[in-house]
């Protein structure tokens, strides 16, 4: 399908970044999704609002430190560190991000005495549609090139018919909102909505990466054996993050056998 970039929207002398204006949306839906979620379970919407706040400027951060750290980029951002903590300039990672703006959000937590494993479930119901709105805008600005294919839905982009990544990811959003939904309306052990939820969204990305470009422009960057930021950091967070449910399953075992 014939294809065009939308970087900016103008409303009379109002110049808007699509980019920015989506994933400001995105931020925002998840953030009101994980305040409902947390009603729910009966954790302050003030602290919540808090938490988010810290994770988010710290996510900001985190997303373009992530990028500066690329090996194809990492020799020019050292030749100039302001680069490490330009937030504002193109080039960001998503998963860099999650990273330090989930290690923030801990920190918060544990200072501001928040039931931390009940409070990450309700915040990773949110993930879902910060990712689907988000991605969106990845996807009207050129953002994450796939590879080449001839499903009817490809894209014409860069010289030829491409996978549409942005959506694909999107969509993704939308069953990892479901999937998260689904565990939190169960009564499992705190802290098992988030790390399935984590663990979910990562192998899903993971997957959806075999799919993105190399070689062209806007491709993303390539580290162990080819693989991208995300492929890489899941080798060692998924199987650590499974590890933890198990121990938090077996927990929940010992307690019943207790009782």
């Amino acid at each position: 399908m014939p294809y065009h970039i939308i970087e900016m929207i103008r409303i009379g002398p109002f110049h808007i970044r699509t980019w920015g204006l989506l994933v400001g949306l995105g931020l925002a839906a998840g953030l009101f999704t994980a305040a409902w979620a947390a009603q729910k379970r009966g954790i302050p919407t003030d602290k919540l609002y808090k938490l988010a706040f810290v994770g988010a400027i710290a996510g900001i951060f985190g997303a373009r430190i992530g990028w500066a750290m690329q090996p194809a980029e990492i020799g020019q951002s050292l030749a100039h560190p302001l680069r490490f903590i330009s937030f504002w300039q193109p080039g960001l990672t998503l998963v860099g991000g999650l990273i330090l703006g989930f290690g923030a959000a801990i920190i918060y937590a544990w200072r501001a005495r928040v039931p931390l494993r009940r409070t990450f479930d309700a915040v990773v119901v949110g993930l879902g549609p910060t990712v689907t709105i988000g991605r969106i805008g990845c996807f009207l600005t050129g953002l994450h090139p796939g590879k080449p294919t001839s499903l009817p839905w490809g894209i014409e982009w860069l010289g030829a018919v491409r996978h549409p990544i942005p959506l694909y990811e999107s969509a993704l959003g939308v069953v990892l909102l479901a999937f998260t939904l689904f565990l939190y309306r169960r009564r499992l052990p705190a802290g098992t909505v988030a790390l399935a939820g984590g663990i979910f969204y990562l192998v899903g990305r993971s997957l959806l990466d075999l799919l993105r470009a190399t070689g062209v422009p806007g491709a993303d960057p390539r580290l162990l054996a080819g693989l991208t930021l995300t492929q890489t950091i899941s080798l060692f967070v998924v199987p650590a993050m499974m590890v933890t449910m198990y121990f938090l399953a077996k927990r929940r075992e010992s307690q019943v056998a207790v009782a």
